[in-house]
C-alpha cells in the first residue's frame, strides 16, 4: 500500500514539474467592429512575451514555416475575403534562407470580414499559430479558441 502512494505521488509531482515546463509566449484577443448593414470586421491581436514573434497569415506556402492561420465555424455567417495581417515585419529567416513575414510587437495580428445571415449567429474562432523566440530560436506550435460574441469583445 505504501508502495502505491509513493508511485502516486511522483506521478502528481512530475505532473507539476511538466505543467510549470509549457511555454505560452503569445496570447490572443479579439474585438468586433461593425463596418456597415450586416458586415462586420473581426480583429484578433496577439500579445507576445518579449523577444518572440508570430508568423503571419500570409506567409509564403513554399518558403516553409507555417503561417498562422484562422478557422471559423459555425452558423448565420459567411466570411468575405482572406484574413487581412496587421502590423507584419519582414525578417530574413537563415533556417528557410529566405524572407519571412511575422508579427514581432504586441497588437499585431489580423482582421476578417463577416457578413450576418442570421441574428445571432454562432461562431467559433480558433487560431493556430508558431511562435518563436529570437534569442534561443525555439518555436512552439499553439491554438486559441473563441466563442464569438458579436455584442463584446475578449
Amino acid at each position: 500500500m505504501k508502495r502505491k502512494n509513493l508511485i502516486m505521488l511522483l506521478i502528481v509531482i512530475c505532473s507539476f514539474s511538466i505543467k510549470a515546463q509549457i511555454l505560452e509566449p503569445a496570447k490572443w484577443f479579439y474585438t468586433v467592429q461593425e463596418n456597415s448593414n450586416q458586415e462586420l470586421e473581426l480583429t484578433f491581436k496577439v500579445n507576445l512575451d518579449d523577444t518572440w514573434y508570430v508568423y503571419a497569415t500570409d506567409q509564403n506556402p513554399d518558403l516553409g514555416p507555417i503561417p498562422t492561420s484562422l478557422e471559423l465555424k459555425g452558423e448565420g455567417f459567411k466570411t468575405i475575403g482572406e484574413p487581412k495581417p496587421i502590423k507584419v515585419k519582414i525578417k530574413y529567416d537563415a533556417i528557410w534562407e529566405g524572407d519571412t513575414r511575422v508579427i514581432t510587437e504586441s497588437g499585431g495580428g489580423f482582421t476578417q470580414r463577416i457578413k450576418v445571415l442570421e441574428p445571432n449567429p454562432k461562431i467559433k474562432a480558433t487560431i493556430n499559430y508558431t511562435v518563436c523566440s529570437m534569442e534561443t530560436g525555439q518555436c512552439v506550435f499553439g491554438e486559441q479558441e473563441f466563442d464569438i460574441n458579436l455584442n463584446q469583445s475578449k
